[in-house]
């Protein structure tokens, strides 16, 4: 049977199990990923799975999956696809009647912690909840906004072209956050004092490249707080540069 995408209200269904489940081994997480955009109003993409920050500086990624599993039992593993990899991947049983009328029966989890690829130590007091959904914990929309940056540029510079595909809707996301991020949370760098001063600089090195492939996006970053001011030895033009120089 073909793999059947979940619908946003099996996404977030998912996402209630994972934090009750994470609640009963007092530990508290945060939805970020598409997911999160989608509950915070963007509406570019679709979501297909569940991302969530788990905020522990103790317990492993492959751990927190096997806490799911023995406190959840509609959580479960199976082996990765990459025959390299040492990690198992987490899905949710959804409602397996679902699946006689052409429904998702299943939606994958992926379970990230503080410190794997750029995420910060987020305090548990700054955890965000919209009214639409308040019962789904949310990543911090400056911090969400951030980590969509980080995910744009590993796959511009990734040596992948599939990697490279993503690009496009990575830019079209960004942009859209950016205009929320303007018009509707009035979000400032400046009101983000708990936020590492390593990843306000890498984030604002990313921002500066950002601008090069979409720079209409340039005031909307400086208007949340970042200094894009910078050179190069030549024309900085955008049609005089070639992206391909900043894939590594």
């Amino acid at each position: 049977m073909p793999f059947v995408k979940p619908t946003p209200e099996e996404i977030r269904k998912t996402a209630r199990a994972a934090v009750s489940a994470l609640e009963k081994n007092n530990l508290k997480a945060c939805l970020f990923g598409s997911a999160a955009c989608a509950i915070y109003g963007m509406e570019n993409r679709v979501p297909n799975d569940v991302d969530l920050i788990v905020l522990t500086n103790t317990i492993e990624q492959e751990q927190i999956k096997r806490l799911l599993v023995s406190t959840d039992n509609d959580f479960f593993l199976v082996p990765s696809t990459n025959p390299r990899a040492n990690y198992r991947v987490l899905w949710y049983n959804l409602d397996p009647w679902d699946a006689c009328d052409g429904r998702a029966t299943r939606c994958k989890v992926d379970v990230l912690v503080p410190g794997v690829l750029s995420i910060p130590n987020i305090p548990p007091r700054l955890i965000c909840f919209e009214q639409t959904h308040p019962d789904i914990p949310l990543t911090p929309f400056f911090t969400l906004l951030l980590l969509k940056l980080r995910g744009w540029w590993d796959h511009l510079t990734d040596h992948r072209e599939y990697m490279w595909e993503k690009v496009p809707f990575d830019e079209r996301d960004i942009e859209e956050l950016l205009e929320l991020a303007v018009e509707e949370y009035e979000v400032h760098l400046q009101k983000e004092r708990w936020l590492p001063m390593w990843l306000i600089e890498e984030s604002e090195e990313r921002a500066r490249y950002f601008v090069i492939h979409c720079p209409d996006t340039t005031d909307a970053w400086s208007e949340i707080g970042f200094d894009l001011d910078f050179s190069y030895d030549e024309a900085t033009d955008s049609e005089d540069l070639n992206f391909d120089d900043f894939r590594i």
